[in-house]
């Protein structure tokens, strides 16, 4: 059932604010917001830029291997109750991480908030619009994303000028109260189902339309036992899942050393994620039409193309032309892939058991996002350089996309 996207929108507006709202505040646990600490924090520590991501790493690592018996419980307990125990746990985090004075307090904080921030909040989102939506699935996980990308827009330049304000431990208090008190109580009423929602669990549309719900009888759902031997999943989905997070990551980590090698102020730096959040929904919005069009099997492995250009514009550009261009592609590097990646999860492997499968994927993306930033920290701190730095993650992308592309193209759905 195909429907127009004002009338889509319309009608399910609820479930796309829960959406947006959970992928907004996932920010606290992710690594652009982190990252804009990273002074701070280091001082505080007496850290050099390798120490902190080798800490860093080593704590998201932890968290992405809790999330593999964490992320199922998407499978066991209803969404209200699942999204309001991942809110509190993410904002009590925050709460925790503001009172970091030691390295083991920053590790234990740094691995609940990644757990919960960049981990559960994203994976509860994508998990429950992958599943209840079936011929808006790719419109509906896009619109949702967009939470991500405003707080992305916003959120460098807001926390700069804050910080000239509060003192960052205050910030860290101050925000995950906003956050709860803007999401908890609304819980309810925003993720009660809709007519529109034509996924899992809605047997009386499926009777409604016989082949709709012949479509989903009738495909096969895996397990995660299946899934771990199923060759496409090591070959092209894991890269799918892995690239993105570890290109994007480890840059937006050690974007002030980026700012200060190609010469650029972190203000004019900062300033220049208006492009970057304007390409991010442009991304978005135009793969979730593509998916919910074309499928996004077909979609899916040409998604890591503008990783690779835009690592290529920001190391050969010059700063007039190579920084703005490089936010351009940076936003459409990090719009489309999430978006992508969920519903070709629900599309290859069902949605029965969706939970655990995307508890495999989840971890994934975590433990890319670990290498990242202690990798490229042991690069700046060796001297490498920023040719160094972009030219591997360039490359890194465009061999992941080769790989996506001969599976996808070969593979048959089951």
């Amino acid at each position: 059932m195909q429907v127009g996207n004002k009338a889509f929108i319309k009608t399910e507006w609820r479930f796309l604010v829960f959406g947006l709202l959970m992928a907004f505040w996932s920010s606290l646990g992710q690594t652009f917001f982190i990252s804009l600490f990273s002074t701070q924090i280091r001082t505080t520590l007496n850290l050099s830029h390798g120490d902190f991501g080798t800490y860093y790493a080593l704590a998201t690592t932890a968290s992405a291997i809790s999330l593999v018996w964490l992320g199922k419980l998407a499978d066991t307990i209803r969404l209200e109750k699942l999204a309001l125990f991942t809110l509190i746990s993410l904002c009590l985090a925050a709460i925790l991480f503001s009172q970091v004075s030691s390295l083991w307090m920053l590790v234990g904080g740094i691995y609940l908030l990644r757990m919960f921030g960049q981990g559960m909040m994203t994976h509860v989102y994508t998990t429950a619009m992958a599943r209840r939506y079936v011929s808006a699935r790719g419109r509906a996980i896009s619109i949702a994303q967009l939470g991500q990308t405003l707080a992305e827009s916003i959120g460098p330049a807001s926390i700069i000028a804050l910080q000239a304000l509060f003192d960052w431990r205050a910030l860290w208090i101050g925000l995950p109260i906003v956050a709860f008190f803007t999401v908890a109580p609304f819980l309810r009423h925003l993720t009660q189902r809709t007519r529109l929602q034509d996924g899992e669990g809605l047997s009386r549309l499926a009777e409604k339309q016989p082949q709709l719900g012949e479509k989903f009888d009738t495909q096969k759902q895996w397990r995660r036992s299946e899934v771990l031997r199923d060759p496409a999943f090591w070959l092209a989905f894991i890269w799918l899942a892995a690239v993105p997070s570890f290109v994007l990551t480890g840059l937006l980590f050690h974007q002030i050393y980026l700012a200060e090698a190609k010469g650029v102020e972190l203000s004019t730096w900062t300033a220049s994620y208006v492009l970057y959040a304007i390409f991010a929904v442009v991304g978005s919005l135009t793969v979730g039409q593509l998916i919910d069009r074309f499928s996004a099997r077909r979609v899916a492995a040409h998604t890591l193309l503008p990783n690779s250009l835009a690592c290529l514009a920001l190391w050969l550009g010059s700063t007039e032309v190579g920084v703005p261009l490089f936010f351009v592609l940076f936003g459409l590097a990090i719009g489309i892939p999430h978006s992508t990646n969920a519903a070709l999860t629900a599309e290859v492997y069902g949605t029965r058991y969706i939970g655990e499968i995307k508890a495999l994927f989840l971890p994934v993306a975590v433990f890319a996002s670990a290498l990242s930033p202690m990798i490229m920290g042991w690069m700046i701190d060796a001297g490498f350089g920023l040719g160094a730095l972009l030219g591997m993650n360039s490359a890194l992308a465009v061999v992941a996309q080769i790989m996506a592309m001969l599976v996808l193209h070969y593979r048959k759905p089951l």
